[in-house]
């Protein structure tokens, strides 16, 4: 192409920028021009802009569907987080509150593993209990848990093996992806994890809403729970004399 029928070129695409209704006065035009296709065939500007449209829609098309899955998925997870919810504020005791978490947390959210840690010595874990729940120390985590809990949010993703070992000790290594969430109110009360096989269940680009609201919602009632067995204790002493 040379300089002159470049600038010609230039200036008709400047002249129809300028007028984009110049095709309405003239559609006979419209017809005249062809424009290259993927398939190798030339077409006119009427089938190429009816392809694009087309190929726009079919886009749309797919962001609406992922939409709506996403929307639906949703739903379901404020439902089960729902439920989980109205268990825990229904447990008067430790034990049962214990035991719901753990039915909601494997039937509902179909998690692998729980493991739920206390930073109170003084809590009793009975029976089957002690597989899931456990008392710690806070001041003497593993460095592991320390690095996880420094944000102070929940995280979920996969994660290192020497943190997997931390929350889920001898049932790590079949765990696969994780979510984790200090349990904070009125200060440090603990760390709940759930765990999955799958390392798909927690993708780190899952948000942490309902995992974060569950951890709210379970601080508070272990707030007001754990704080009952020094009562129920001494309620026990004074009933056995």
């Amino acid at each position: 192409m040379t300089e002159q029928s470049k600038a010609s070129a230039d200036q008709v695409a400047a002249y129809l920028r300028e007028n984009p209704d110049f095709f309405q006065q003239r559609p006979e035009l419209l017809e005249l021009l062809r424009l290259p296709d993927s398939r190798g065939e030339a077409v006119s500007l009427l089938e190429r802009q009816a392809s694009i449209l087309r190929d726009r829609n079919n886009e749309l098309r797919d962001r609406l569907n992922g939409l709506l899955d996403v929307a639906r998925e949703n739903d379901h997870l404020f439902d089960k987080t729902r439920r989980l919810t109205l268990a825990l504020l229904e447990a008067r005791g430790a034990e049962k509150l214990f035991r719901n978490l753990l039915k909601s947390l494997a039937d509902d959210f179909h998690c692998d593993r729980v493991a739920l840690m206390l930073y109170d010595r003084e809590v009793p874990i009975l029976g089957d209990l002690r597989n899931q729940v456990r008392c710690v120390d806070s001041d003497a985590l593993p460095a592991a848990l320390n690095h996880l809990l420094r944000s102070g949010k929940a995280v979920c993703g996969a994660m290192r093996e020497e943190e997997m070992q931390a929350l889920f000790q001898e049932h790590a290594a079949d765990i696969r992806s994780a979510a984790m969430v200090p349990l904070e109110y009125q200060g440090r009360i603990g760390l709940l994890a759930i765990g999955s096989k799958s390392a798909m269940h927690f993708r780190s680009s899952l948000g942490t809403l309902f995992i974060t609201h569950i951890g709210q919602v379970l601080s508070r009632r272990l707030y007001e729970v754990v704080r009952q067995y020094p009562h129920q204790a001494a309620m026990k002493s004074m009933n056995s004399e």
